[in-house]
């Protein structure tokens, strides 16, 4: 039993990572060659995923509690609210950003194979999908994400091998837009950090805290450098920058459809579901899976209105927002064993989200979220010595 629990917690997150999402994210780190490129992917993930992930999942599983209902260690009830607020807002949008990506993805193969376009189509195809997913029994659901995920797999694996059989390109990949290293590395923890507020809810129903948090976390992050190298490898190789430009041409046509199609889902309903367990935390409401079919609607209509050049500051904000709040909640459960008064905690949560955008100026090799994490934590435990403590279980 416990073989097959963490053999379907490692699938599942394995799943969320693949995604286009990721790959798109990962062709920003072109610029910065392959050696570089390389090194900020592995080094992001190291933080996003060793120093984040890997502790929110323990305290999931350990204290039985939705990633959100952690928050209230260091913040109290109003915590959890505002939080869980928060957090439904952030995937919502990032319900949306999966739509818009997969739209646009599947409108470039469709118009290559059956020269058929269209954003409303696309998008209520995802959508209807990801609505079916959500009414699926749990044990249902999770046999056939298994199953998908696997085929995702092979079909990325595949997708790769015909990609490099494509002419390499002798054009240089243009760089007037080059992020430096420091803020690749935070591309890399930030999209490990839009998973920060969901890996709790997944994990709160489970034993054995340690290795579950671990095989969690390492199935993402085995998922999600293996995206980011895709997308840095296909623009090193190709010159091409648009990922559905690249499978277009790599003759991969109707199965890249359903990579995208698919992995979008199983991405995405993830983000659904937790929006709605935060929501849950804030109206009472029982009724997860019908909040996650709202939530998923809402992104549908976002999607077919957003913009997607707003896309590295909406990751840069989920940094912003969640790296101070997780800081003070591990320094406060993990290091202290104790909470600052409430209303400390919120300040410390407002001077960390000011200063995540101050440090960026920075430039810091390590990214700004290992800046705000090393240094918040630190204050936050200086403070600890001259204002009343609160132990917590």
């Amino acid at each position: 039993m416990t073989t097959k629990l963490f053999r379907s917690q490692f699938l599942l997150w394995l799943g969320a990572a693949i995604s286009i999402a990721e790959i798109v994210t990962g062709t920003l780190m072109a610029p910065l060659g392959l050696t570089k490129g390389l090194m900020a992917i592995l080094l992001g993930h190291l933080i996003g995923g060793g120093l984040f992930l890997v502790p929110a999942g323990y305290l999931g599983a350990k204290l039985h509690r939705s990633a959100m209902g952690t928050a209230q260690l260091a913040f109290g009830k109003l915590g959890v609210t505002v939080a869980s607020g928060l957090n439904a807002l952030q995937l919502i949008g990032w319900t949306a950003v999966m739509i818009v990506n997969a739209q646009l993805a599947m409108n470039g193969v469709s118009q290559k194979l059956f020269q058929f376009k269209s954003p409303v189509v696309m998008a209520l195809i995802v959508t209807g999908l990801i609505l079916i997913w959500l009414r699926l029994d749990t044990k249902v659901l999770f046999q056939l994400n298994n199953i998908i995920v696997g085929l995702l797999v092979i079909g990325v694996g595949v997708m790769l091998v015909l990609v490099f059989k494509t002419p390499a390109t002798a054009n240089p990949v243009a760089t007037s837009n080059a992020l430096s290293f420091g803020q690749a590395v935070e591309l890399n923890v930030t999209m490990a950090l839009s998973w920060l507020p969901l890996i709790g809810d997944y994990t709160q129903r489970v034993d054995r805290p340690g290795p579950i948090a671990v095989v969690s976390a390492g199935g993402y992050c085995l998922g999600s450098i293996a995206m980011f190298t895709t997308g840095l490898l296909v623009v090193l190789r190709t010159g091409q920058t648009d990922i559905t430009t690249v499978l277009t041409q790599s003759g991969f046509g109707l199965v890249a459809l359903l990579i995208i199609v698919f992995s979008t889902v199983t991405t995405t309903f993830l983000d659904a579901y937790s929006a709605a367990t935060s929501l849950a935390n804030i109206t009472g409401s029982r009724r997860i899976n019908r909040l996650a079919m709202v939530v998923t609607v809402v992104g549908l209509v976002i999607a077919l209105t957003l913009s997607m050049r707003y896309y590295e500051n909406f990751l840069y904000l989920i940094g912003s927002i969640f790296t101070p709040l997780y800081a003070i909640i591990f320094v406060t459960y993990f290091i202290r064993h104790a909470s600052l008064p409430i209303w400390a905690n919120f300040t410390w949560w407002l001077i960390g989200i000011v200063g995540y955008y101050q440090l960026q100026g920075l430039n810091f090799p390590g990214g700004t979220t290992l800046l705000v994490l090393l240094g918040l934590g630190g204050l936050v435990w200086l403070s600890g010595q001259a204002l009343p403590l609160k132990t917590v279980a």
